[in-house]
């Protein structure tokens, strides 16, 4: 059976990219976002420096941003790091500090876990220049100290997308609308297919194809499911084909 080509809304980790090129699967990775790094304001992170911190990472970013900074922001064997996904996880693993992942995209689960493991710790959550005001709001009715600390910025970038694809996946809402805002829609007969139920909303909201919610929302997982979900629809679609041909 020919492998799919597929369409994939952000930029992948070294182990996905690995395996769809050993399964000899065509993909394009692409996101609609630049990305700007801030430099650490030293003083801040001057006064923290002997303190035992909480670090508070929601995006790829942010874990990038820790790991490249890490010797200048005052990071000792006694902290923490708090993220929900694998995918953060994987670059912040190479600190050496103990990591706790919350279910992903869940602010309520996040911030309960943080305030959860809490002793007196200093709380840093990197953020970009999109707030999280669940998450925040939710420490400040538990009283919970915290510092937010804007470590990137990101704006839309228009890409056109060209080329033939048998589905696209996409990993948020976020991707969806700016996927959609740099002017482009998926190809009508292709499905699109969304890591969580918002993705999923987002995407019935947006475009008018079939949409499958994958019940694996961890990157190589959700890849491996829809390359499955494909190879069996196809499967059955000429299975369905030739049994037309033999009742005729």
């Amino acid at each position: 059976m020919e492998s799919p080509v597929l369409f994939i809304g952000r930029k992948l980790s070294r182990a996905t990219r690995q395996w769809l090129r050993k399964q000899q699967i065509e993909f394009n990775e692409q996101t609609f976002r630049r990305i700007v790094y801030k430099k650490p304001n030293l003083p801040f992170f001057n006064t923290m420096a002997r303190k035992q911190k909480q670090w508070v990472v929601t995006s790829v970013y942010s874990a990038h941003w820790l790991y490249r900074f890490r010797n200048f922001i005052g990071i000792t064997q006694t902290d923490s790091i708090f993220c929900w996904s694998e995918k953060q996880a994987e670059v912040l693993y190479r600190l050496g500090l103990p990591i706790h992942i919350s279910s992903y995209n869940d602010q309520k689960a996040l911030a309960d876990l943080v305030s959860e493991n809490n002793e007196g710790e200093s709380v840093i959550f990197l953020r970009g220049n999109k707030l999280h005001t669940e998450l925040t709001s939710l420490w400040r009715n538990s009283n919970l100290q915290y510092n937010e600390v804007e470590v990137y910025k990101n704006t839309p970038v228009e890409r056109f997308v060209s080329g033939m694809y048998d589905a696209y996946l996409f990993f948020s809402p976020t991707a969806i609308e700016d996927y959609k805002a740099a002017g482009n829609f998926p190809q009508p007969n292709a499905p699109v297919l969304a890591a969580e139920n918002s993705t999923a909303r987002t995407a019935w909201k947006v475009f008018p194809n079939k949409v499958w919610v994958s019940p694996e929302e961890e990157e190589l997982s959700f890849v491996k499911y829809a390359v499955d979900r494909l190879e069996r629809e196809k499967k059955e679609e000429n299975e369905r084909h030739s049994t037309f041909f033999l009742d005729y």
